[in-house]
């Protein structure tokens, strides 16, 4: 599944952030509701090869995927099946 997703560009600055699209493999919930910002699920994906560069080390999973957040707002109708199924997570 591809979907719009956001990588952390670094852990002191919460607003530091690039936007993208990639493969995700594995989708996490449930629903994160933050004070700021939008709703958003917990995925793993392939990480793009530009984006590696950017990539903080320890989001990267033992199997080789970057763990990555992806916001409800641009995703809201590919993620409606997983969050009308009440799973807590899928695989591709």
């Amino acid at each position: 599944m591809r979907l719009l997703v956001r990588m952390r560009l670094s852990e002191s600055r919460a607003d530091s952030y690039a936007t993208f699209e990639c493969m995700v493999i594995r989708l996490s919930g449930p629903l994160t509701k933050p004070k700021r910002g939008g709703a958003f699920l917990h995925a793993e994906v392939i990480l793009p090869v530009q984006y590696r560069r950017l990539a903080l080390a320890k989001d990267w999973t033992d199997e080789g995927t970057y763990q990555v957040e992806v916001p409800l707002q641009f995703n809201r109708k590919s993620l409606a099946p997983f969050l009308a199924s009440g799973d807590g997570v899928w695989i591709f």
